[in-house]
């Protein structure tokens, strides 16, 4: 996926316009959860998204989503990883 077309994707689904964000090389923050969905794509390396029932390994054009509430945690590959995120309030 472009970039392009996650950001058109977006507005539609009711998510923040994108903001770039960078991972350090094998970085390994701890399990974390947020009070809103994020999406994100992957624009550069490798980027491993850890979830309590597995990881999976994202490179550049893959997009991943994570619902409100959920446990996970991010980590830079060996050259690190960039990307561009994007949040949807979910408070009522």
């Amino acid at each position: 996926m472009t970039h392009d077309e996650f950001a058109a994707r977006l507005d539609g689904d009711g998510f923040s316009l994108p903001r770039p964000m960078t991972y350090e090389p094998n970085q390994k923050p701890p399990m974390h959860a947020h009070e809103f969905d994020a999406r994100l794509l992957v624009t550069g390396g490798e980027l491993t998204m850890a979830l309590d029932d597995g990881a999976v390994v994202l490179g550049p054009g893959a997009e991943c989503e994570v619902p409100a509430g959920t446990l996970h945690s991010e980590q830079g590959g060996p050259s690190g990883a960039t990307a561009v995120l994007a949040t949807r309030d979910t408070a009522a």
